[in-house]
């Protein structure tokens, strides 16, 4: 069932983001090193290396993927998938490119094939089932 309530508690849920112990994000040597210490990781410490420029302890980076894991549990148990793709359609900016793949495609990750079925779409190009 869709209400004012589902919207409002994913747009709460997407906004949420893992805190960042022992992590840090660099794009630089300069601030590499400073996000190394103001991360509390000592120079002795082996710092490992994830996607978008995050850096981190190993038990920092697996602190944030358990993070997203949970909250993207979160999503599907309180969330409605209508909501999710009318969310993310206006976020992608689909109508612009006449394009719904990344909306549906979150849909798929958070709720599965079928459930991604139920949803009404706009400028539906892609197939749900051919999504790679």
């Amino acid at each position: 069932m869709q209400t004012s309530s589902t919207k409002q508690r994913y747009s709460e849920l997407s906004h949420e983001h893992a805190p960042l112990d022992k992590c840090f994000f660099a794009f630089s040597n300069i601030q590499f090193e400073d996000g190394r210490v103001k991360a509390g990781i000592g120079e002795d410490e082996k710092i490992f290396q994830d996607a978008c420029g995050l850096y981190g302890t190993k038990e920092g980076l697996e602190a944030v993927y358990e993070f997203y894991e949970e909250r993207r549990k979160r999503i599907a148990a309180e969330c409605e998938p209508q909501d999710v793709y009318d969310y993310e359609f206006l976020n992608h900016e689909c109508e612009l490119t006449y394009d719904d793949e990344e909306a549906i495609q979150l849909v798929i990750d958070y709720f599965g094939e079928d459930r991604a079925k139920t949803v009404k779409r706009v400028y539906a190009q892609t197939i749900i089932g051919k999504i790679a």
